[in-house]
């Protein structure tokens, strides 16, 4: 045998034992991952809960958890449910189906928030109000096991099972072992009920089922399916159906090709959050992990693109720090998830976003009340402090400032990464434009969109970035921000008079508006026809715009109208100091 040839066996056996090590070592990894069956095992094990517990005298985990406890202490305030919402039919204005949904949705992310604090403290307060909270929502909810399901009720009843499920799991030592029995047979009546007559059904179960509501039930399931391993047969059946659903669907088709959410953006958002619900306890207990294999269908893209300011805890109004989302989606929905997202692929740019939310560990209390009183809350506090990774430095290191998402039809121009500047969206015509903190120009809701002002093309040359909207002369917008300038002009060739609205006090002179940290608004072609300063009153509604929700911080926003020039053109300027005269 030639040195050479002995050389080339070498090689190959060197890279056989390399590829056997390989493969031992991942069996060793899931075999003992497998075994994580104690409780708690969802978002940490009582291995890791010492260091977490650590963490929260010093740094960016100490404010996380001060906001944390505060929003425990307001849920010790509150009263575990006594009564069943049944549904209801007809229900023409949806107002049985939000209170069932609401409902769900504000008693789960009570319980689920106090878990967290019991399992971070270790206060005994916080672990007997989660036991209460968890029972109240066994014996309350437990007739969720009866009836036919439907997609309506699955996308509050699957909340509702996840929920249980995480108290359940954080809170495991408060529960006496007759607890224990009550709240497993209530998940597993109820998950056995979901799981043949509504997740196994051909659409359920098809392709056709990938999106939103797709993620949200799934997940929550397998969330169940997960805590309930090694304590009911059927919970490996469950768990290996979504395992194989988030494989086969959810992952691969449940974002745009570009990243975007073709329901919304806020339903990027929460898309996200489910997927991170499943997939972290899915890899901390059975050591299957979907990260990696499915890095790149974890954008956030679509985040980095639109997020403008600051966030300061308490009650937001639409587009307040996040372009082109509603009142309840503001960065508060999104920091915890480029929070996991940070530390999961070492990203400093989402760590520096998230760490724009100075809310971070608080509960979110939304503005959407029903008539009858039941607020749509999320819990996000606990996971924003256990997904927090202090090694990940945050950074603006991004020198992307123009993103468009055809698939939506929406696209975004940045001036810079830093907070409170220019920040211009589009979606399917309609403009927002975010000055020094505040949206200055909003279109949405004020008028009807404009027809034939799809995006057309985003060109951005590194000081100048254009959208440009329409394909002919009569129809046609288009939107330069000049970043060495600090301005946006929005050139419009539209007929007839063109209304927003925008938020803050702006003072009104001519074709000028001004806002007291410098912003302008400034009409270069056209003329500012009229000002109201209350002129515009959004509509708080769900459900079809059918059912008016009560809202702890209505507002009257200030309207502008604008009538173009002879041939139907109107130029905006938009930005800080004094506008340049032409």
């Amino acid at each position: 045998m030639s040195l050479l040839t002995s050389a080339a066996t070498i090689k190959d056996s060197m890279r056989y034992l390399c590829v056997l090590i390989g493969l031992l070592f991942a069996w060793s990894l899931e075999a003992t991952a497998s075994t994580n069956l104690s409780h708690p095992r969802l978002y940490f094990t009582s291995e890791e809960l010492p260091k977490l517990q650590k963490l929260r005298k010093s740094g960016v985990h100490a404010k996380i958890y001060k906001n944390l406890i505060d929003s425990a202490d307001w849920c010790l305030t509150k009263t575990p449910r006594k009564a069943w919402i049944a549904p209801v039919s007809p229900d023409p204005i949806y107002e049985n189906l939000y209170d069932r949904f609401y409902g769900i949705m504000g008693d789960l992310a009570i319980t689920e928030h106090l878990a967290f604090a019991y399992a971070l403290s270790g206060k005994p307060q916080y672990g007997e109000a989660t036991r209460q909270w968890v029972l109240s929502s066994c014996r309350v909810w437990q007739r969720e096991a009866e009836g036919q399901p439907d997609g309506g009720k699955a996308y509050s009843v699957s909340r509702l099972l996840k929920g249980i499920s995480v108290g359940y799991d954080l809170a495991w030592d408060r529960f006496s072992e007759a607890e224990r029995k009550e709240i497993q047979d209530t998940l597993v009546r109820i998950g056995r009920l979901y799981f043949e007559k509504y997740f196994q059904t051909p659409t359920i179960s098809g392709p056709g089922f990938h999106t939103h509501h797709a993620v949200v039930e799934w997940s929550s399931f397998g969330v169940m399916a997960l805590t309930l391993l090694n304590e009911t047969p059927e919970a490996q059946k469950w768990l290996d159906a979504t395992t194989r659903k988030f494989e086969e669907h959810l992952l691969p088709t449940g974002l745009a090709p570009d990243g975007a959410q073709v329901e919304g953006g806020s339903f990027w958002a929460s898309t996200m959050q489910y997927r991170l619900f499943f997939m972290d306890p899915l890899r901390r207990v059975t050591g299957r992990d979907l990260f990696a294999r499915f890095e790149k269908q974890m954008n956030a893209d679509l985040a980095l693109a639109s997020i403008a300011s600051i966030n300061e805890p308490g009650y937001h109004q639409s587009y307040a720090n996040i372009v082109q989302q509603p009142y309840y989606a503001q960065l508060d929905y999104y920091a915890p998830i480029l929070l996991f997202l940070a530390r999961e692929y070492r990203q400093p740019m989402f760590q520096y976003f998230a760490l724009w939310d100075r809310s971070l560990g608080h509960i979110q209390k939304t503005r959407a009340i029903t008539p009858h009183g039941e607020q749509l809350s999320f819990e996000l506090g606990g996971y924003a402090y256990v997904w927090y990774d202090a090694t990940v430095r945050p950074k603006a290191e991004n020198k992307k400032l123009s993103y468009h998402f055809p698939s939506v039809d929406e696209a975004y121009l940045r001036a810079s990464w830093k907070p409170d500047d220019l920040l211009v969206g589009v979606w399917k015509g309609q403009i927002i434009v975010h000055a020094g903190g505040r949206p200055v120009l909003i279109e949405t809701y004020i008028q009807e969109p404009v027809a034939d002002l799809k995006i057309q093309s985003v060109r951005d040359d590194g000081n100048i970035g254009v959208i440009q909207c329409g394909t002919n002369e009569t129809n046609r917008v288009t939107i330069e921000l000049n970043r060495t300038k600090r301005t946006v002009t929005i050139s419009r060739n539209v007929a007839g008079d063109w209304t927003w609205w925008c938020q803050g006090k702006p003072s009104h002179e001519g074709n000028d508006l001004r806002w007291d940290n410098k912003t302008f608004v400034h009409v270069r072609e056209g003329a500012m026809s009229e000002f109201l300063p209350e002129g515009y009153a959004p509509l708080f509604a769900t459900g079809f715009n059918k059912l008016k929700l009560l809202d702890p911080l209505p507002m009257k926003f200030p309207k502008v109208t604008i009538k173009p020039s002879a041939n139907n053109r109107a130029v905006l300027e938009v930005g800080f100091g004094k506008p340049k005269r032409q």
